[in-house]
This record gives structure tokens, sequence and C-alpha cells, in this order.
């Protein structure tokens, strides 16, 4: 089994609303009555088939707890937990009366069913842990996987200095290091059949050709925090997943409008100061953040900004 190793520079919510459509009001002759209200109908059934044809954008922002938001929770022995600021906090160590290895842990799953099929996908995480690389051989202490039935899989596990994927046994294993004790931004785009990358803090990690295309019915996103042998803390800042927004549109949730769902984001890559993630002139915004980059240069700026607010509508 070969490994790549990697370095990076030390340096829920569904938003997918229903906009409001035209109403089919007869403005004409009663003599044309009939035939307006029928074409007003197609072209309502036309926008109800393209609205539901574009798969959602789901968030978890860390500001409730993880299974008010549609996650399903799986914990043992007991783990500690809180939200601090906009951040889901883990504790986990060992088990009372148990000797290691293994465990305190709690998990979080979700199913992808509602996007298999989908060609542009994303999962974006922002976490900090402070658990140790010798962890790791117990898939601890942070972990994110998404999987599904035909065996494609996408397995990150993550201690404070480095970071693993392992997608099959018969692929490499890729690491990464850390800067340590530090949130760091991760995020996957996969385009069907044809490429993956893989990136942190805006660098690209590793890239290629995926054993097939995901999600597919019955995959799934599942996060944890987890005890092996040692006591960690990891901060979780937010999940988000879904179809990659178009580059250039404003429109972050893909709901083929511009309003203040998608402002929120578009402010957040005006304004980021991260690891390899800045708002403004002159500063790569990162992959996250193609959407709000109207002009191509890879910044947000505010030429940017004057362009989000043409697109921009009062919808919902």
């Amino acid at each position: 089994m070969r490994t790549h190793l990697h370095s990076v520079g030390m340096d829920a919510i569904i938003l997918h609303n229903a906009s409001y459509g035209p109403s089919c009001r007869a403005s004409t002759p009663h003599s044309a009555r009939e035939v307006s209200v029928l074409a007003c109908h197609a072209i309502l059934i036309l926008f109800v088939l393209e609205w539901t044809s574009r798969p959602p954008v789901v968030l978890y922002e860390g500001t409730v707890l993880p299974e008010n938001a549609a996650w399903v929770p799986n914990a043992f022995c007991e783990p500690g937990r809180a939200l601090s600021d906009g951040w889901f906090v883990q504790q986990v160590g060992p088990c009372d009366g148990v000797d290691p290895p293994g465990g305190q842990q709690e998990s979080f799953t979700r199913p992808l069913d509602p996007l298999a099929g989908i060609e542009e996908f994303f999962i974006e995480w922002r976490i900090q842990t402070t658990g140790d690389r010798s962890e790791m051989i117990g898939v601890a202490p942070a972990s994110l996987v998404a999987g599904g039935s035909l065996g494609i899989s996408y397995h990150f596990t993550i201690a404070r200095d480095q970071v693993r994927l392992i997608r099959d046994n018969f692929l490499p294993i890729v690491f990464a290091e850390l800067q340590p004790d530090a949130a760091h931004t991760y995020r996957v785009e996969l385009y069907g059949s044809k490429s993956y990358v893989w990136s942190i803090d805006g660098q690209v990690i590793d890239f290629g050709v995926p054993e097939g295309p995901f999600p597919v019915p019955g995959s799934v996103l599942q996060w944890r925090s987890k005890s092996w042998f040692l006591s960690s803390t990891t901060r979780w800042d937010y999940v988000r997943f879904g179809r990659v927004p178009e580059d250039g549109s404003g429109d972050y949730n893909s709901n083929g409008v511009v309003t203040l769902d998608d402002f929120y984001f578009f402010h957040e890559c005006l304004t980021n100061v991260r690891p390899g993630i800045k708002g403004g002139p002159g500063q790569d915004s990162g992959p996250g953040c193609r959407f709000a980059d109207f002009n191509a240069d890879s910044s947000t700026d505010l030429s940017d900004f004057a362009e989000f607010q043409v697109h921009f509508t009062a919808g919902e």
C-alpha cells in the first residue's frame, strides 16, 4: 500500500427554500381566458420541474445540536458535548471502568439519497481538534466519512497536526501535515466519474479520477469524535454539502435566485481571514468562494460585491 505525504502551509439547515413563482390570473377577455390560464399553468409546471431538479445545499453551522438539524446521533459512554459561540464542541476520553483501546465517542449521520446522481457534489467542513496523531490507528480523534453502497468512500481521519485520507485499500493513503491546534477548512469536490479534488485551507492536497460517481442511492455522510486511548476536544464550526454552485453566479444554494441566504456566504468569502483563504482584493478566497468571484480573478472583493448586487433579488 503506497502513501502520499503533503504539507499544509502554516499560516442544518436546508437553504434550498421555495421561491414564490408567478401566479395564474386571467387578465385577458373571456374568450381567451382559458388559453391564457392553461399557458400560465404550463409555465408553472416547467418552473416547478426546474426548481425541483436542483438539489439542495445542506448546512450544519454549529448553532444548534446536530440532532436538532436532522443528523442522527450515536453515542457511546456519555461523551461531553456543548455549543459554544457558533461551534459544536465534543469532549471524549477513556470510559470509566473500561480499559482502552476504545473510549467515549459520538457520531452524527445523514443520508445522501436526495442528492444521489448529481454530477457536481461538494463537502466542506471546518474543525479543530486537540487529539494526538497516535490515536489515528483507532480512527480517532476526529473523522468524517462519505460512503456509499457501491463501496466508494472518502474516509478522513483528523488529528491536531495531521489528516489522513483513505479511499480504498488498493489506493494510496494520503497524509497531510497541519498547523497544530488550529482550525482548518477541508473541502472535497466530486464531478461524477470524471474527477475529484481535495483541498485544505484552499490548497489542493490530492486530485484524480474517482472510482465511480458519488453520491449514489444508499450513500451517507457521517462525522465523529472518538477516544482510542487518549482524551481530546474537537470543535466543529460547520459541515456543508450539496451541489457545487456555479462559478460567478452568486447563487450559493443553487436555487436559481440570489437572495439574503446567498449573501451570508458571499459576505463570508468577502471577509474571510483564515489560513490560505482570505477575502479582499489580491487575495485567494478559496475554492468554496468561486460562486462569489464574478470576474474570475480568484479574489472576492468590492467589484464582486457590485456584481452581486446586480444579481440580487428580494425572493425568499
